[in-house]
């Protein structure tokens, strides 16, 4: 005869145990997955995507979403993410400027340039930002306002190097043969070939690459280079962007407004008066005309004295 064993409550006993072993079984495995998802979403709340903003577009600009599809234009305004690429034709540039500036990060991007923001992100508890930008054809200019803190990389690759810097002013251009140059104003810039090889550029200095070259080679910066860096005004000195007045515009009134943006930490000045700069980095001000033309000139000038003017030409007059 077979002799069953009951609990008190006369289920089996064999029967309750694995009931049991199967329910515990299921509790860790939900605490797990629980787990797996918490730290998931603290680290995508954590580190989340930088976006860029076009602060410039001029000519014929057009973006790449994601890298696919059909080109859409590039208008001011439009966010650029990380994936996204930029085409630009003749006579055409774009100036980019990171979202809450990444350590001022400001890229301008010259005609017939072709360019890839591969990665770009920023740890919100550390401050730290990773960017990794790619260069196919043409030629960029990056400003980065202030030196990148912690474990934080801002590279740039072409075919055949990839420059690292932390802050500074420099350029990077690709030619139709692949030839890679880089031009350092300020700061400095590791540049290191795909096999290995490494060289650093300080203020001044410019290298060479071209593809199967293996020595790398600085050399100073040419008198006519150094005269094209001077026509960069926008990539030199801080970021300054006047909404108001237009130019050239007639008014009737006694007064106008000159209100816009500023890169933070900058000083904003109207024909040589310094204006309060809000905790957005905004700016505004009443400023009294004189009948006929008035010359505005609006200023921004950074911690190391590198200054941006924006001048504006208001008339006032009757309205024919």
């Amino acid at each position: 005869m077979l002799h069953l064993r009951v609990d008190q409550s006369g289920r089996p006993v064999k029967a309750r145990s694995r009931t049991m072993r199967q329910a515990a079984t299921l509790m860790i495995f939900l605490f797990a997955l629980a787990l797996i998802f918490g730290i998931s979403l603290s680290h995508s709340l954590v580190i989340v995507q930088r976006l860029a903003v076009v602060d410039v577009a001029e000519g014929r600009a057009e973006v790449f979403v994601h890298g696919r599809g059909d080109p859409v234009p590039l208008e001011v305004g439009k966010l650029v993410r990380a994936g996204d690429v930029v085409r630009t034709g003749p006579r055409s540039s774009v100036e980019l400027r990171w979202v809450r500036w990444a350590g001022g990060m400001r890229i301008k991007i010259g005609e017939n340039t072709r360019f890839k923001v591969i990665r770009s992100i920023v740890n919100r508890r550390t401050k730290e930002t990773k960017a990794r930008l790619g260069l196919d054809l043409g030629k960029i200019w990056v400003r980065l306002r202030e030196a990148l803190i912690g474990r934080s990389k801002f590279e740039v690759e072409t075919p055949t190097v990839v420059a690292a810097v932390r802050g500074t002013v420099f350029s990077v251009a690709v030619a139709k043969d692949g030839t890679s140059q880089v031009e350092v104003l300020e700061g400095e810039v590791a540049v290191a070939r795909r096999d290995g090889a490494t060289a650093t550029l300080t203020g001044g200095s410019e290298t060479c690459i071209a593809p199967g070259q293996q020595a790398l080679e600085t050399q100073p910066l040419t008198s006519e280079e150094l005269e094209q860096w001077r026509t960069q005004t926008s990539m030199i000195g801080p970021f300054l962007a006047v909404s108001s007045p237009a130019d050239e515009v007639l008014v009737e009134e006694a007064s106008c407004t000159v209100s816009g943006r500023v890169e933070p930490g900058a000083e904003v000045f109207v024909n040589g008066r310094q204006v309060e700069v809000s905790a957005k980095a905004e700016f505004l001000l009443t400023v009294p005309l004189e009948a006929g033309p008035n010359i505005l000139a609006v200023s921004a000038r950074d911690a190391a004295g590198r200054e941006t003017t924006v001048v504006r030409t208001v008339t006032r007059g009757q309205q024919q």
